[in-house]
């Protein structure tokens, strides 16, 4: 056991155990039937619907029977994002977990500690004989990170409480009051083929840092969808190259930190075409040199020796995929004029995408204006259709407003100065949560976002605090105590 002797034991305990298992987005059958098995072995009542929602309900502790109700939520999947040389099989693996006292990681993958972590806690609740609680109904969620299709189809009917503690934050000390609203635009482009002549090459864009594309958005990193588009129309403007594949991004609300291309370029443009990577590259590192310095463009950077020969490529359809792709707006696109330092809107490309004759692009689009979201997914729409694209707009889900008056929020507050003499602060979110959708469930729902510190979610570099865990966990006991 890799976490044995972190503590809190019992939270770690059950967070290794979802490690263990492979629960990326849209891969949960496995998750969901574990948390059915573990309400079943302690006699726990609980749902589980046809998307793979899990309901559990707990009594409350000796003394604390008759108390209301208290709804603590989560949801079961993760980003599965691995490094490029990672021989893990996301969908079958679980994760090389690590750890060394002070943090807590997955070698060469994401750890999933968003929202992994608050699944150990709920779980750590529920297993508990000795933790004073009043009854508890847990909802773990599916797809959050996908477009919130679980929260979107569950059913909350069954439960009675108004309370409900969403343990989907990424900073201790900070209770999340509000959020922006969101949804998921897929642009279709049909493309020709044919068979062309000329020197085969790879160009990557690699080194970006990423991230989540709610909270990072505002660091203003590079996204390597974005950058290999751009590289690869200036080449075409001193070169005749042709798309062999093109792809780049794990998730829409990750901000892709690699993309590749394969392509033809005639023989006698060769040199002109890598001359003209090599600037881009040059320009790009230049703008990003501060917000993401490791930024690298580069031209059969696996070592491979260029092949000539005929292969099938996408001919002069070429200049429109790239053509599309850079006409896309990207990244903040609107600053919140009430709350100081928040994105008010934004997209991101996360995903691209070339199979059979068709490029996808995925974008997330996020905004705490609904009108704002419309007009920017509106926006994408006649972009990607006056080049000819199909758009899908799919996985909206409103944002969650800030509630004027909270007796879970006055009571949490209370119970964190007496904790630690302070105040916790209280912040309005760009990132998406599932507040909003569940509110939208159960009349006059009164709910407020915690959790422990971790860094660089949905990418390879993330790390969750032990230190800060253990705080919250003291904390969130504290709270239904």
């Amino acid at each position: 056991m890799a976490f044995e002797n972190l503590e809190p034991r019992e939270v770690f305990h059950f967070f290794e155990e979802i490690c263990n298992i492979p629960h990326g987005s849209g891969n949960l059958q496995q998750i969901s039937d574990y948390l059915v098995n573990f309400a079943k072995e302690r006699g726990l009542e609980f749902i589980q619907d046809e998307k793979l929602n899990v309901i559990i309900k707990a009594p409350g502790t000796a003394g604390y029977e008759d108390k209301e109700p208290v709804i603590l939520q989560g949801h079961m999947d993760m980003v599965a994002v691995k490094e490029a040389d990672s021989d893990i099989d996301m969908k079958k693996d679980g994760l090389r977990i690590t750890t060394d006292g002070e943090y807590v990681w997955a070698k060469g993958t994401s750890l999933g500690g968003d929202d992994g972590i608050a699944v150990a806690y709920c779980l750590a609740l529920l297993d508990s004989k000795d933790i004073p609680h009043p009854p508890m109904e847990v909802v773990i969620t599916t797809d959050e990170e996908t477009g919130m299709f679980g929260a979107s189809f569950i059913d909350l009917s069954s439960l009675k409480g108004k309370k409900m503690i969403n343990i989907d934050n990424e900073e201790e000390g900070v209770f999340i009051t509000s959020c922006a609203g969101g949804a998921r635009v897929y642009s279709e482009l049909l493309v020709g083929k044919a068979e062309v002549d000329g020197v085969r090459a790879s160009v990557k864009v690699s080194g970006l840092l990423g991230g989540h594309s709610g909270e990072m958005i505002i660091k203003g990193r590079g996204n390597a969808n974005h950058i290999l588009a751009r590289a690869l129309l200036e080449a075409m403007e001193c070169s005749d190259l042709h798309i062999v594949d093109i792809k780049g991004g794990v998730a829409d609300n990750a901000i892709p930190f690699e993309a590749e291309a394969e392509v033809m370029v005639d023989s006698k443009d060769f040199e002109a075409f890598a001359h003209s990577i090599e600037a881009t590259a040059k320009d790009v590192l230049g703008e990003l040199e501060v917000k993401d310095p490791g930024v690298k463009i580069t031209v059969n950077d696996n070592g491979r020796k260029n092949e000539e020969g005929v292969l099938s490529v996408i001919t002069e359809d070429t200049r429109k995929v790239l053509s599309l792709i850079c006409a896309m707006p990207d990244g903040v696109q609107t600053m919140s004029a009430s709350v100081e330092g928040l994105v008010e809107t934004s997209l991101n490309l996360g995903i691209l995408k070339f199979e059979g004759d068709r490029v996808t692009l995925e974008h997330s689009v996020r905004s705490s204006v609904e009108s704002s979201k419309e007009h920017l997914i509106r926006k994408l729409c006649i972009i990607a259709r006056s080049f000819g694209a199909v758009v899908t707009v799919s996985g909206a889900y409103p944002g969650w407003k800030y509630r004027e008056h909270s007796v879970l929020r006055d009571h949490m507050v209370e119970v964190y100065e007496k904790l630690y003499g302070k105040k916790p602060q209280l912040q309005a979110i760009h990132a998406g949560l599932e507040c909003g959708l569940l509110s939208d469930k159960i009349d006059d729902l009164d709910c407020i976002s915690i959790g422990p510190d971790m860094q660089d979610i949905h990418s390879t570099k993330e790390k969750l605090s032990v230190k800060s865990t253990a705080n919250v966990w003291e904390y969130l006991k504290a709270v239904l105590k």
